[in-house]
């Protein structure tokens, strides 16, 4: 994540583990950029990342962790955690 005075410029935000290969969560990096550093502009741009989203029975959990630990890595990645 590249930040400038406490605003978002810059971010890159990929997920593993979840569907049959990792993927960039482009949508979420859109909806990050220009907005403040702090939980809730990350909350927000995680909500994305479930989109088009299809579970399976065997990998549901993983779909509804998706969001919590994109913000976890934003924080840490932001200074915030």
């Amino acid at each position: 994540m590249e930040t400038a005075g406490g605003t978002i410029r810059q971010a890159r935000v990929a997920v593993g583990g979840v569907g049959t290969r990792p993927w960039r969560m482009r949508a979420v990096e859109e909806a990050l950029r220009d907005k403040p550093v702090g939980r809730d502009a990350f909350a927000a741009a995680a909500h994305l990342a479930l989109e088009g989203t299809r579970p399976l029975s065997h990998n549901h959990y993983k779909v509804e962790l998706l969001p919590r630990t994109i913000v976890r890595a934003l924080e840490m990645a932001g200074g915030t955690a």
